[in-house]
This record gives structure tokens, sequence and C-alpha cells, in this order.
């Protein structure tokens, strides 16, 4: 059994860095709930890559990259979560950035499809491409998600 975090912008730990209690609010865990999966959100290789050392130090034990929240805010206007599921390139590009960052494996969040794009095609070359960056596992949440029409609680 692993524990997860909550997803967290990659953001959120860059602004929060260096703050008083800045990172602890969204980092700090107790040592008895190892193992320790940290979710991250963003879709910017170059910041998640910047986040994901604060994330190893804090002693960590993966490091997940979701690719399946259906949220508005999180799809629509952030450009992350399930709506990254669309371009496969870009979450490899982002894996690999992350994966050089750090030794703690960087895994996965996705569904089987998202919108019209939910075949068994579809499903097998994103993981087959995501791959290619550096992600040995990946979770997914045997279901798909439309971005346009459903909301989140829907989307479940």
């Amino acid at each position: 059994t692993k524990v997860w975090t909550e997803m967290i912008v990659d953001n959120t730990l860059l602004h929060n860095n260096g703050k008083r209690d800045g990172l602890d609010r969204f980092l700090g865990f107790d040592e008895q709930e190892h193992p320790v999966v940290c979710q991250l959100g963003g879709s910017n290789p170059d910041t998640l890559a910047q986040s994901v050392p604060f994330v190893e130090q804090y002693g960590y034990d993966e490091i997940n990259l979701n690719c399946g929240c259906p949220s508005d805010r999180v799809a629509g206007k952030g450009c992350f979560g399930a709506q990254l599921m669309k371009d496969p390139e870009k979450v490899r590009d982002i894996v690999h950035a992350m994966q050089r960052q750090v030794q703690i494996p960087v895994t996965v969040k996705c569904r089987l499809g998202v919108d019209d794009l939910d075949s068994y095609e579809f499903a097998h070359q994103f993981v087959s491409t995501v791959a290619q960056g550096g992600a040995k596992h990946f979770y997914i949440h045997a279901r798909k998600c439309l971005l346009n029409g459903l909301s989140p609680a829907q989307n479940r």
C-alpha cells in the first residue's frame, strides 16, 4: 500500500521555496507513512524538473505526474491533468526532464482515454510514447474522461 498526496502544482513548490514553512506545508509527512508518492501537476518540463528535487529531498519514494485530472481549472485553464493525454510527446518530454533530476521513480497517472481519444490503440500509443521518457510504471483509471460537458464529479 502506498500513501499519495493530493495533486500539488509544480509552481506551488517553486513559489513557496524559501518562504517560512513554505514547502513543509505541501511536502511534509510523517516517516510512518512510507511508502509515499507525491503527485505533481503541471505542463512545463522546465518548472516540473525544477520542482522534483524538492520532493526527493523531503524523502518521497516516488513522484507521479498527474495526467488524469478532469477538473476545468486543471485540464481547461491550466492545460495539464487529463488535457496532457492529448499530447503524449509532451508528456514523454516532461517525464524525461523530471527523471533526469532525481533518483526516485517518476510515474504517470492517466486514464484509458480522453474525449474521443478512447481506443485501445490510443491508450497503447500513449503509454508506449511516455515510457520512452523514462516512466516505468503507469497508474490507469479504468475509464476515460470527457473534458467538455461533464463535471469532475461526473467524470469519476
